[in-house]
């Protein structure tokens, strides 16, 4: 069939269609609209439905809430995940080369912005967990997909929802599992294990330490020592030069040089120098052959990736079982919580920015705890006791 004939009838039914409503084919009505000028057109399986956008369309006009929709109905999602990635993601290299290229490779950047919806997303989570993703990715991935949205959505002025956001898509279970490695203070090795005589009776320490001092690098035991003191990250530890540590006014000054905008908006990051991380830089200085220049670099261990590996190999050869360099960051936090009750204080020292981030890193030994408890109702004791006297 033809479109509408000239009595603006219904071909199928035989009875008039609505006003801006045109017959186009089996099952094809297209609604048209003027606004501003410009011809909004839709189309739809029935007339009804057809009418029912037309009134809809009115309404926003009437209310002063349309919104052209007809530019994101053409926009695949994965011009903005490509625009999000050349204009805001210069400093952050693992996302551009891992998580990045995985959004750029699923189905789910190929529906347009104005008619995706909860299923894409759904979709997107479940053919993820399919390939043997592990939660935390999965999750990683679906807030970056959500990030870059709601960038869309504030500074891009692109109107659509953000199905991607996690009050609309849930998480799988299992994602949010804090990890609670610590370095063990035991010695000593199961009588059937294979360490050597030199091993026994080591702490966890004893051995991380003894292994970096193997290294072909000799900075690596000084960043080692340093990360368990300060509880820097290691990207932030390795953008450290000497001109950015006062001795006397006991700060470390950090130019957040992995994220350019930050550093814009926030200035350089100070933090309290801990007694121990002094210790270890003033020994270090001791023992180099000469003094450095202030741009020289703290700690001479190559790029990160390089760092990386050569401490995995190092752990692996101390037999240091699943111990991160990350997990360093765990330990000199619940360290320094030993010290600083109030978590406010360890956050200015630690770098975290609300107090649910920092207790993913404080990770206390529960027997120090019930000791604690034990001391402080001694002391009211003793206080009560002294009252009653």
């Amino acid at each position: 069939m033809g479109e509408t004939d000239k009595s603006g009838n219904d071909p199928v039914t035989g009875k008039p269609l609505p006003k801006g409503v045109w017959y186009r084919g089996p099952g094809q009505y297209q609604a048209r609209k003027m606004v501003d000028g410009k011809r909004l057109r839709k189309t739809f399986a029935s007339s009804a439905l057809a009418r029912r956008w037309l009134s809809e369309k009115r309404a926003e006009v009437d209310l002063r809430q349309f919104k052209d929709t007809s530019a994101i109905d053409r926009l695949p999602i994965r011009q903005l995940v490509e625009r999000y990635r050349d204009e805001c993601m210069a400093h952050r290299e693992a996302d551009r080369t891992g998580h990045i290229p995985a959004l750029l490779d699923d189905p789910v950047v190929g529906v347009m912005v104005g008619k995706w919806m909860p299923a894409d997303v759904r979709a997107f989570r479940d053919r993820m967990l399919a390939d043997g993703y592990a939660p935390a990715t999965v999750v990683k991935r679906l807030n970056l997909l959500a990030s870059i949205i709601q960038h869309a959505i504030s500074e891009w002025d692109i109107h659509t929802v953000n199905h991607a956001s996690g009050r609309v898509v849930k998480r799988p279970a299992g994602a949010d599992k804090k990890r609670n490695r610590r370095l063990s203070s035991k010695t000593g090795f199961n009588v059937n294990s294979n360490k050597t005589e030199n091993e026994q009776g080591k702490t966890e320490y004893e051995r991380l330490i003894g292994a970096m001092l193997t290294s072909c690098h000799s900075d690596d035991v000084w960043l080692v020592r340093w990360s368990i003191e300060q509880a820097c990250r290691l990207a932030e530890s390795l953008s450290l030069r000497w001109k950015d540590i006062d001795f006397e006014q006991k700060t470390i000054s950090l130019e957040r040089v992995k994220n350019e905008r930050h550093r814009e908006e926030l200035g350089d990051e100070k933090r309290p120098l801990t007694p121990g991380a002094r210790r270890v830089l003033l020994k270090k200085l001791e023992e180099m052959p000469e003094p450095p220049s202030a741009t020289d670099k703290l700690f001479s261990v190559g790029n990160e990736k390089a760092f990386s590996v050569r401490y995995g190999r190092l752990t692996k050869k101390a037999a240091l079982k699943d111990l991160t360099f990350h997990d360093l960051r765990h330990e000199a936090t619940s360290r320094l919580a030993r010290y600083l009750s109030n978590p406010l204080d360890l956050m200015r020292v630690t770098g975290h920015r609300d107090l649910k981030s920092l207790d993913r890193y404080y990770q206390p030994i529960l027997a120090e705890l019930a000791d604690k408890i034990e001391e402080q109702e001694r002391l009211v004791g003793m206080l009560y006791e002294g009252m009653e006297q």
